[in-house]
């Protein structure tokens, strides 16, 4: 995987392509990012997507009962919108932002400008948060909320428990993502493989795995924060959740900014 200039750009002409970046060429890239972003057809397929866990919260809604209600609410927001959602829509958008310029050289354009690369991996970043915080987070709030809300006998803290766990969730979900769009060209797939074979499968199995799954780490701070027991004692403890949760994040962010600071113009490292 190389930055290569996409085939009859001379490097001249992508330089050029960048230089109305002028001195501010963080803004500019996100600008970019942004618009190339909310472009793309998987972003409306993600959009889409995400209007299943509202539409079956509409429908357990007509569900009678204080505790069916509640278990429903758990089970929606446990095993599909944190098991299902959340990585899917974080996978999607993470490996967008910059994985598509890396594969196809476009790349070039911005690193044949002085722009430190910390600068062009933090501009992408944010977007990609931004942009899934943006459709996840009231996606969340608003699947627990139509299905607790008005219930007598119970707290709305279990929206608001699954909500904070699925931000925290999403901001270290993207950061891997980003990171591996950067490191190979199939990221989609070796996102897939961590998702399902490593989160799905080896964490189901074996107790140490779980302390490097994301997908645990959003549990657990689900659990704290709503106070009730979503994972049946299994979850790991909330303080390991958020310090490990840094460190992917930090992790992620590192790679992400060595393994493009080894590109060139003329070949990758």
């Amino acid at each position: 995987m190389t930055g290569r200039p996409a085939p009859g750009l001379p490097v001249e002409q992508a330089a050029a392509g960048t230089a109305a970046t002028g001195p501010r060429p963080f803004g500019a890239i996100v600008r970019a990012t942004t618009r190339s972003l909310l472009g793309r057809r998987r972003t409306l397929l993600v959009v889409l997507f995400l209007a299943v866990p509202l539409l079956l919260a509409l429908l357990g809604r007509a569900v009678p009962g204080t505790e069916a209600r509640e278990e429903i609410a758990i089970g929606l927001l446990d095993n599909l919108v944190v098991r299902v959602v959340l990585p899917l829509v974080s996978l999607l958008i993470g490996t967008a932002v910059l994985g598509a310029e890396v594969d196809d050289g476009t790349i070039v354009f911005l690193l044949v400008n002085p722009v430190p690369r910390w600068e062009i991996i933090a501009a992408k970043l944010l977007v990609a948060e931004v942009v899934t915080l943006g459709l996840l987070v009231p996606v969340t709030a608003l699947s627990g909320a139509i299905l607790v809300a008005g219930l007598p006998g119970v707290d709305a803290d279990i929206a608001i428990g699954f909500t904070v766990g699925v931000a925290v969730g999403a901001i270290v979900y993207v950061a891997l993502f980003v990171a591996m769009s950067v490191v190979t060209s199939r990221a989609l797939v070796l996102g897939l493989g961590y998702v399902l074979i490593w989160e799905g499968f080896l964490a189901s199995l074996f107790a140490g795995t779980r302390n490097l799954s994301v997908r645990e780490y959003t549990l657990s701070i689900a659990q704290a924060v709503s106070g009730v027991d979503i994972t049946a004692g299994q979850a790991i403890a909330p303080a390991v959740a958020v310090v490990m949760s840094v460190v992917v994040f930090v992790g992620a962010v590192a790679v992400a900014i060595r393994r493009l600071g080894s590109f060139s113009v003329t070949g990758g490292g």
